[in-house]
């Protein structure tokens, strides 16, 4: 039975089962993506308190490793046993990373919301003063003195424009009061239900920081089970090499995007700029989108910025291209290095692929998954290059000679 399964036709007719198998079950999922998509959002909704932990715990692990590491020689000494100065070690690791979480999260909501909430309700506030003294501009440019054409068509718009608005508080605005009293209803229960989660996802990384080796150590024993050598090596070096890059990409753009907000702050507090904080902090959470993330967040508080003096929203413009330019070149190298190793093309290329499947989401993960695509990409290519004994330098391949005047051929 053993020498049936071996034979290569066997093989062939499993491999044949196996791709025909997949191209159906693809199949069905394309037919049907509107049922996968309802069935991964309650699955995503079931485990969101499991999967809220497991991130709380991976941007965990740099502290409670260093703080295990830092106690468990002095506990050595204190204790008997390695296992019980391990223990102990583990214990005060846990807690200076609980410390560390509730330390973050409590002084973002201290320092950042209460500012912003003012700044909102100032933003709010001024907003019907704005679009006042910008409709008396229109009006003053375009009398029926100077322009009387353009007068003429101003006016018609602006009554369509009134008319549409009235028809629209009266047939959809009123209506939906009601909607929006019951949903507010909806909400108390969501955000108690949220609570809850986020404390289920604080003791789920607290069990995930204490048992990762031996999750780790689980997860090795099957996989040498299951596979040979060769594939259990290849399997490792995958994983190892998905945690460094991903693990990388991520805390190196916390820390980037955290230097940004702050050098944001600096910036326009010297400026004199308006809605510091709340600028800041959407200049700072986006920067966490390469390339795209200064642009993203410029933009919005540009306009919020132009709500106080336009002047200031173009002194604010200037300052974030200046900032920028800083973060591209100087400080998001230094930190994050040669992370992900991608070119500034497949850079933009994943965060726009990324963002239009996942959306935010995408925008953040699309990077370190494309660079792991691209890395192992490469390799195969190399490796395939090498058995011809063909060079692997992309340099061997370019002709700078492209360009002379008798050559019709070029691209």
């Amino acid at each position: 039975m053993k020498e049936r399964l071996k034979s290569g036709y066997v093989k062939m007719g499993i491999t044949v089962f196996a791709a025909g198998a997949a191209l159906i079950v693809l199949y069905e999922v394309i037919i049907h993506f509107n049922r996968v998509q309802e069935a991964w959002s309650v699955l995503s909704t079931i485990l969101s308190p499991f999967i809220f932990g497991l991130v709380m715990a991976y941007l965990l692990c740099p502290v409670y490793n260093v703080t295990v590491r830092r106690m468990y020689r002095p506990a050595q000494k204190a204790f008997r046993t390695k296992k019980t100065a391990l223990r102990f070690a583990r214990v005060i690791g846990t807690v200076v990373s609980l410390i560390v979480l509730f330390g973050v999260i409590g002084g973002l909501f201290a320092l950042v919301l209460p500012e912003t909430l003012r700044s909102i309700i100032g933003l709010i506030q001024v907003m019907p003063d704005r679009f006042n003294d910008l409709i008396d501009w229109l009006e003053r440019t375009f009398t029926a003195e100077r322009n009387p054409e353009i007068a003429g068509a101003f006016e018609s718009v602006v009554g369509r424009v009134r008319d549409a608005f009235m028809e629209w508080s009266e047939n959809d605005l009123l209506p939906l009061i009601g909607v929006y009293m019951s949903q507010i209803s909806q909400g108390v229960i969501v955000t108690l239900r949220t609570l809850l989660n986020i404390l289920i996802g604080v003791i789920v990384c607290v069990y995930f920081l204490n048992s990762k080796e031996t999750f780790k150590a689980q997860a090795r024993k099957t996989i040498l089970a299951t596979m040979s050598k060769k594939r259990s090596d290849s399997f490792m070096e995958f994983a190892y090499f998905a945690n460094r890059t991903f693990g990388g990409f991520i805390n190196g753009k916390l820390i980037d995007s955290l230097i940004i907000g702050i050098l944001c702050f600096i910036l326009m507090s010297i400026l004199k700029l308006p809605y510091t904080v709340l600028v800041s902090t959407i200049v700072g959470v986006t920067n966490f989108i390469p390339f795209f993330g200064p642009f993203i967040g410029a933009i919005p508080s540009a306009i919020i910025i132009c709500f106080s003096s336009p002047i200031q929203a173009v002194y604010f413009l200037i300052m974030i291209l200046g900032l920028q330019q800083f973060d591209g070149n100087i400080l998001g190298p230094k930190i994050l290095g040669e992370t992900t190793g991608l070119a500034s093309f497949w850079v933009m290329f994943a965060i726009i692929v990324g963002g239009g499947l996942f959306g935010f989401l995408g925008m953040v993960l699309g990077v370190p998954v494309f660079a792991m695509i691209y890395y192992y990409g490469s390799r195969y290519i190399e490796n395939r290059l090498k058995k011809k004994k063909l060079p692997v330098e992309t340099e061997a391949y370019q002709e700078y000679n492209q360009y002379d005047i008798d050559r019709k051929d070029i691209l």
